[in-house]
């Protein structure tokens, strides 16, 4: 019996086998269009000697979810393609070669390839990409600045024709889409960075004696989630300027191409508080010493 094609695509995450060369950080990028900027990025990336495939390029908690997902899907009869999208290298397949590099579509962050959505979509759409099968089924994984991103452009050239997105944005329509509930966090376990993830492959797991795009998939990932849903409270200790630049320095020098992103999730998954803004702050300072 042949196994059922499925397209999976993920993105990206930003811990790497290496640290990425200053040239393949996106903060060290020339000032200019966009898409100038875009073809500076290409040609360092391909220029670069050390590459891994993504398999392995790509490291933490989240990329072990994306390999659970993928032996998942397997378990359950599908053969999948899995592609990643990546704010680095455009949309690439799994067993394609890269080397390190700092790249984000998130905003606020010192590797944004952009300032402005407009400016994300222009250099989503200068990168280089592998050829996405076309229509049939398909599940993506994607955070809502990556979903705001590259969602409509995803739609548009890969016209699956049943489609499951967990996460995602706006840019998606409600009658794909399974939104991130964080109240399941408790229930699917891990952190909430790799939630969406966990989620689809609970569906996938639910629906092993159905179909995952069934018309009774969605009632049965209702029934569970009612059952399962958990709102967490948060007593997060509360720091002091100089106790939050120690910790941050502490983190640089462990890992010194660590992002302002990971190193407030860091801090609040250690229990501690700080807000966001008053964190950034604090971050560019320890990182101008």
């Amino acid at each position: 019996m042949s196994r059922r094609k499925l397209t999976i695509i993920v993105t990206c995450t930003d811990r790497k086998l290496a640290t990425p060369r200053p040239e393949l950080m996106a903060r060290n990028l020339p000032r200019g269009e966009v898409e100038a900027r875009a073809r500076v990025w290409t040609k360092s990336v391909a220029r670069s000697q050390t590459t891994s495939p993504l398999i392995d390029l790509y490291r933490g908690e989240t990329w072990s979810q994306v390999k659970r997902l993928i032996a998942t899907a397997r378990d359950v009869g599908f053969e999948p393609d899995v592609l990643v999208a990546s704010a680095g290298l455009g949309l690439r397949s799994l067993s394609d070669t890269a080397p390190a590099y700092a790249a984000t579509f998130s905003a606020g962050h010192a590797d944004s390839v952009a300032v402005s959505m407009a400016e994300t979509r222009a250099w989503w759409r200068a990168l280089p990409r592998t050829s996405a099968p076309v229509g049939g089924r398909a599940l993506w994984v994607l955070s809502e600045s990556y979903s705001r991103a590259i969602g409509t452009d995803l739609l548009e050239s890969t016209a699956p024709s049943e489609l499951l997105v967990f996460g995602g944005s706006r840019e998606i329509p409600d009658d794909f889409r399974i939104a991130s509930d964080r109240w399941l966090r408790q229930a699917l376990g891990g952190t909430t960075t790799s939630l969406n993830l966990r989620a689809a492959t609970r569906w996938l797991t639910l629906t092993r004696n159905t179909d995952p795009f069934a018309e009774d998939a969605p009632v049965l990932w209702r029934d569970w989630s009612e059952r399962s849903r958990r709102q967490e409270e948060y007593n997060r200790k509360a720091m002091s300027d100089s106790a939050v630049l120690e910790f941050i320095s502490a983190l640089r020098t462990h890992d010194p191409a660590i992002s302002k992103t990971r190193a407030l999730k860091s801090l609040r998954d250690s229990g501690l508080a700080c807000e966001q803004r008053r964190f950034s702050d604090l971050f560019l300072q320890a990182a101008a010493r």
